[in-house]
């Protein structure tokens, strides 16, 4: 198994004041089943990390895909294939989201709406 299946296994925690969101329509998924899953709702839990049959969780922001981990908390560990189609995800785009954010100065209390979506990552 290649070492980078689960990108380093990191560990990632979505603070509890960044609402998770779900995709917008300028996401693209490697297949329609990972489409299929990251759209699934359920009656009776609103947020992906309370729903046990929720397995994959997707960042627009970073632009990043992660295993949930069922832990009570919101965390997933980033993962660097599909698991149905076996098709390479893209690199996380994590590291480079604080460089820019530390490079031009923003805080939380001056944040530009495209630097809390992946729309940052658009606009070139």
């Amino acid at each position: 198994m290649p070492s980078d299946v689960f990108q380093g296994s990191r560990v990632i925690w979505m603070p509890v004041e960044e609402a998770w969101a779900p995709p917008s329509e300028a996401a693209v998924f490697c297949c329609a089943e990972m489409k299929s899953r990251l759209a699934f709702t359920c009656e009776q839990h609103a947020d992906p990390f309370e729903c046990p049959d929720n397995l994959v969780v997707y960042s627009e922001k970073f632009d990043e895909f992660g295993l949930i981990v069922h832990d009570g908390g919101p965390s997933y560990i980033l993962i660097g294939f599909c698991p149905w189609c076996g098709t390479r995800l893209p690199e996380s785009q994590r590291d480079r989201w604080f460089d820019e954010v530390e490079a031009k100065g923003f805080t939380d209390d001056n944040l530009p709406p495209e630097y809390r979506t992946g729309a940052w990552r658009r606009v070139r």
